[in-house]
């Protein structure tokens, strides 16, 4: 097991941000961090790289306990949210900045591989928001790190940027096999990117499964509104939970529906309707017209249920 994270427990006062969180990577895995906020997801990456200290645990990369070496002793590359270039300093410094030993073949690779070799003498007043995140990860990868955490890296770029350079950056961490963690508040990014998914919960359920467990057998309500919208149904006095792909309209059936109104949203129509027990979504590849009636058939093999 590359990384190792055993009963990691946090606070900040008397408020319990982490709880015996336990992580377990193999090297080369890319794995997502997702969760409400508030609940401890850049506090973990803070633990990790020893920004901050935490109450209770352990963390080892490759049987080498890291939480009792110095934060700059931990070989852990990080790449935060905002911009921590060095605003006096070109791409080619801000990159090799404090390097002794320079690998000029593996620096060609990495500048070339995230489309930056032509920015070399710009600064960073100079770059792009997707640009600036490249540098950033180049200056990362360039130094070996045995992990690399990054933090929202894709939040402040507009969809365009964000689409190319998510695309550069994941195709060179895959090239070099770097174990990374990345905290994202974009779920389908999650679902995209990751290897596996840690989900953190408001009481401390954690999830940690591949991103198909994740969506089609989550641990709990909270996860599952996390991944999507939610039906609750009553069918014979039964709750059970279900998405609302997993509902089809029908000829005929126990389960009469009133339309309520139809949405637009590129791929299909969210259509809102009315039961007897309340009200669901369904997804439709048609609008359907305001107060229609129809019956419904839900695909009971795809019920959620919860622990």
């Amino acid at each position: 097991m590359y990384l190792d994270i055993k009963n990691l427990s946090k606070k900040y006062d008397e408020n319990l941000v982490l709880e015996n969180l336990n992580l377990k990577l193999i090297e080369g895995d890319i794995i997502s961090i997702v969760g409400t906020s508030g609940s401890g997801k850049t506090t973990l990456l803070n633990c990790i790289s020893g920004i901050c200290s935490f109450n209770v645990g352990e963390i080892f990369i490759n049987s080498k306990a890291i939480h009792l070496l110095e934060p700059n002793k931990r070989n852990i590359g990080f790449v935060f949210q905002e911009s921590t270039l060095l605003p006096h300093l070109n791409v080619l410094d801000n990159i090799t900045f404090n390097l002794k030993n320079i690998e000029k073949e593996e620096l060609s690779f990495l500048l070339e591989k995230i489309q930056i070799s032509k920015l070399n003498k710009r600064y960073p007043h100079e770059l792009s928001g997707g640009e600036v995140q490249r540098v950033s990860v180049a200056r990362s990868l360039i130094r070996k790190p045995d992990l690399l955490l990054l933090d929202e890296p894709f939040t402040n770029l507009d969809s365009i940027s964000k689409k190319k350079t998510k695309e550069l950056i994941l195709n060179l961490i895959k090239k070099t096999n770097m174990t990374t963690i990345i905290v994202s508040h974009d779920i389908n990014e999650a679902l995209e990117i990751s290897d596996k998914i840690l989900v953190l919960d408001s009481d401390k359920k954690y999830m940690f499964d591949t991103p198909q467990k994740v969506y089609n057998n989550p641990t709990s309500l909270e996860i599952a509104e996390m991944f999507g919208e939610i039906n609750c149904f009553k069918l014979k006095n039964n709750k059970f939970y279900c998405r609302p792909q997993d509902v089809v309209i029908v000829e005929k059936s126990e389960i009469k529906a009133k339309v309520v109104k139809s949405i637009f949203l590129g791929i299909f129509f969210k259509v809102e309707l009315e039961l007897s027990s309340g009200s669901i979504i369904i997804y439709n590849s048609k609008a359907l017209t305001k107060d229609t009636i129809i019956y419904l058939k839900v695909e009971l093999n795809k019920r959620l249920n919860f622990n």
